[in-house]
């Protein structure tokens, strides 16, 4: 089996990750939250911690190969560097993490100067959060999706670090297929730093703001 740990489980974008990583049979995953709820799966199993403690970290990452982290937050770079941390203490080996888009101006105008405006005091913690990553000596893949919708689009495009960034949204079902995709074949996306959106999505903004 292919023991996966996923970190934030409890928000939008998890649910979205969760079924398509079950689709694996090869897959028994770990969902790590603040507050754990039953959940009827022989294939899953719950702990409940808080990711901005080391100890709860390194016990629950103990045995799993590829961690997962869907979490926010102002403290997101921080709480990045204690997964890494406990990744390195537990010795697995691969993680995956979401940061955002426009952390390196990478987004094409107007919308570069619209995303600043609305979320731009984020992309510091965003930022430091890929580097985190990049800088730990594991395995990583970065994720830098935009504005996220709840459509139920898997379809998606990517754009690799130092290219400019296509599109102004992102599906959290298209998360939940990449990530499923990452987990499929770690070694195909290993060390990359990614923009990932909706294709036919460029402009300004993103649809719901026009």
């Amino acid at each position: 089996m292919k023991n996966v740990m996923l970190i934030g489980a409890s928000g939008s974008t998890s649910r979205e990750i969760i079924p398509r990583l079950l689709e694996q049979d090869d897959v028994k995953l770990t969902l790590f939250l603040r507050r754990a709820s039953p959940i009827q799966s022989d294939r899953v199993d719950v702990v409940e911690g808080d990711a901005t403690r080391l100890t709860d970290l390194t016990r629950a990452i103990r045995g799993q190969e590829i961690v997962i982290s869907t979490m926010g937050g102002l403290d997101l770079d921080a709480k990045t560097a204690n997964i890494v941390r406990a990744m390195k203490e537990a010795g697995a080996r691969h993680l995956v993490v979401i940061s955002a888009g426009g952390i390196y101006d990478e987004l094409p105008e107007p919308f570069n100067a619209w995303d600043k405006g609305m979320v731009g005091q984020y992309r510091p913690i965003n930022l430091k959060t890929a580097e985190v990553a990049e800088q730990s000596a594991l395995t990583y893949t970065v994720l830098r999706p935009v504005w996220l919708t709840s459509k139920p689009t898997e379809e998606f495009q990517l754009t690799r670090k130092g290219e400019t960034y296509k599109g102004t949204e992102t599906s959290r079902a298209s998360i939940g297929r990449f990530v499923a995709d990452v987990v499929r074949n770690p070694d195909h996306y290993a060390n990359q730093n990614l923009g990932i959106s909706q294709p036919d999505t460029d402009g300004d903004r993103p649809a719901a703001y026009r």
